[in-house]
C-alpha cells in the first residue's frame, strides 16, 4: 500500500485533474495484518477512452516529468506492484539495465507460476543476450540518452476510464517508475486491452518517437512482452499467456539474431541530426 500510496501520489502531482487524490494509507489498530489504501471517490463509466483525449493526458505527464527523476536515475523509491507481483524498482544509471532486471524479474516470477520450458528457456537466453542489447542499447548510443520520465505502466481501460459525472477521464492503480516514456505504451499493443493503433498513433503523433525511429514498433514489442509475462503470471493454469510471449519472443530473436552487432552508429548519429 506504500508503494500504490507514493505512486500515485507521484501522478497526482502531474495531473490533478486526472488521477483520483490519494489520502493515505496504513494498518488497522484493532488488527495490524490488513492494509488500506484511501483516495478520492470517483464514480467511473466502463468505456476505453477517447485515444486523443486520453494520449494528452498521458503526453502532458510524460512531458512534464521528463528530467525531474530524483538524481537522474531510472527505478522508484519504493516497491510497486503490478496486480499482486511485486517490482522492487531498485534503482539504475542505465535504461537498458533497469529495464534488464525488471523484466527478468517478471520472468522468474512467471516460472514459479508455470515451471520450466526448456524451449521458453533458450529463448529468454536470446532475448536477453541479443535483443534486449539490439532494441535498448541504441537509444543510451552514439550521443543518444534516455531521459527519464515518470511512468504509470499498467495503462488499461480497467485503470483509465471517464468519471460518470464529468466525463473528466481518470487514470489510477498506478505502478510507477521513472524509466524510457515509451515503456509506458506496452500494455497499448495487447488486443485484449482495446486500444491498440489508434492509441499508439495519436501518441507517435503527440509524442514523437525516440531514435532510432525504425526500431520503435520492435520497441514496443519488447515493452508489451513483459505485460504479457505479468499476465502469464497472474494465471498458472493457463498457457496461453505464455505462447503469446513465446511467439514475440521467437520473431525478435531471429530478427536481431546479431544482437547489438547489427546496430550501425554511424546511422544513429544520422538520424540523431
Amino acid at each position: 500500500m506504500l508503494g500504490t500510496y507514493e505512486s500515485e501520489k507521484a501522478f497526482f502531482s502531474y495531473a490533478l485533474e486526472h488521477i483520483p487524490k490519494p489520502l493515505a494509507w496504513g494498518n488497522y489498530k484493532s488488527d495490524p495484518n490488513p492494509y488500506f489504501y484511501l483516495a478520492e471517490f470517483h464514480d467511473m463509466a466502463e468505456e476505453v477512452p477517447d485515444p486523443r483525449d486520453f494520449v494528452s493526458i498521458i503526453v502532458k505527464i510524460h512531458q512534464e516529468s521528463m528530467g525531474k527523476a530524483p538524481a537522474g536515475r531510472f527505478g522508484f523509491h519504493v516497491p510497486t506492484h503490478l496486480a499482486n507481483i511485486p517490482n522492487d524498482n531498485l534503482r539504475q544509471d542505465s535504461w537498458e539495465s533497469w529495464y534488464t532486471i525488471a523484466l527478468q524479474q517478471m520472468f522468474d516470477l512467471e516460472k514459479l507460476s508455470h515451471g520450466e520450458n526448456a524451449e521458453f528457456e533458450d529463448l529468454k537466453k536470446l532475448l536477453f543476450e541479443k535483443v534486449v542489447p539490439r532494441l535498448l542499447r541504441p537509444l543510451e548510443s552514439g550521443g543518444g540518452n534516455v531521459v527519464p520520465c515518470l511512468v504509470h505502466s499498467d495503462l488499461w481501460p480497467g485503470n483509465c476510464m471517464p468519471d460518470a459525472d464529468t466525463d473528466k477521464i481518470m487514470i489510477f492503480d498506478s505502478c510507477a517508475y521513472w524509466g524510457h516514456n515509451e515503456s509506458d505504451l506496452g500494455s497499448w499493443r495487447a488486443p485484449r486491452y482495446r486500444m491498440g493503433r489508434p492509441f499508439l498513433k495519436q501518441y507517435q503523433k503527440q509524442m514523437g518517437m525516440s531514435v532510432p525511429e525504425e526500431d520503435w514498433d520492435d520497441r514496443n514489442a519488447l515493452y508489451a512482452l513483459r505485460h504479457d509475462i505479468l499476465v502469464s503470471a497472474l494465471f498458472p493454469n493457463s498457457e496461453k499467456f505464455r505462447n503469446l510471449a513465446m511467439d514475440e519472443m521467437r520473431h525478435l530473436s531471429e530478427k536481431y539474431s546479431n544482437g547489438f552487432d547489427d546496430f550501425h552508429e554511424g546511422k544513429n548519429d544520422e538520424l540523431n541530426r
